[in-house]
């Protein structure tokens, strides 16, 4: 097992809503949890884990607004599959070069942009730090263990989105596993700044879980 870093980026939050997934022990919510959430009804945990299999899980990074046939919603709006980005390095072979995509640049590109408009300009948005324990193999049916997209010999089907440097979380990220929160908004010169930022007071570290000891 490793533990992975991660970010992930959220529009049209406000810093209350980023102070409840922090301080809430589930933490960051699939798409499907938050809505059976926010209508105040309990989440079918063992529905959502059916949903765990590699067709959906294509489906999620490639076909995230294709139409769900057994309910006719949004596949977007039942994914059991939280995207996070970790950051990957693109190969540019014509160029004889090796390109990397840093994890907190795809982030803030989630989290300042109105994607139901892209026309708009960039809105503000918050980026999570968070880590996750991903495996040496694909294991889609365990849901506490992310599956690393951006390894090539996992995923080995294409996809247009590799550049993301996807690892999907499953049905949540525990706050335990959220180290912080920072707020970007676009400024006059077209870059993005820091305006804020929350701590997770009740954040735990990873090292209990990696392959180490201290002395009796």
């Amino acid at each position: 097992m490793i533990i992975q870093w991660c970010c992930k980026g959220l529009s049209k939050l406000n810093r209350e809503d980023i102070e409840q997934i922090l301080t809430n022990p589930t933490g960051l919510l699939c798409r499907d949890w938050n809505s059976h959430s926010r209508r105040g009804m309990p989440f079918p945990v063992g529905v959502a884990m059916g949903r765990l299999t590699e067709e959906n899980l294509d489906r999620h990074v490639n076909s995230f607004n294709s139409v769900e046939p057994s309910t006719g919603r949004k596949f977007c709006e039942v994914t059991p599959f939280i995207s996070l980005s970790a950051g990957c390095v693109d190969r540019d072979v014509a160029a004889r070069t090796n390109i990397t995509h840093r994890a907190l640049r795809t982030a803030l590109e989630f989290a300042t942009t109105d994607y139901s408009d892209p026309a708009k300009p960039a809105c503000p948005g918050w980026v999570l730090y968070c880590y996750v324990v991903v495996g040496a193999n694909p294991a889609v049916r365990i849901p506490t263990v992310a599956e690393e997209i951006r390894e090539l010999n996992h995923g080995r089907a294409y996809s247009g989105w590799y550049w993301q440097g996807e690892v999907a979380a499953k049905l949540h990220v525990p706050s335990a596993q959220i180290l912080c929160a920072e707020r970007y908004e676009p400024a006059p010169d077209g870059r993005l700044r820091l305006t804020d930022l929350l701590l997770n007071l009740d954040f735990c570290h990873p090292a209990a879980l990696l392959a180490e000891r201290s002395m009796l």
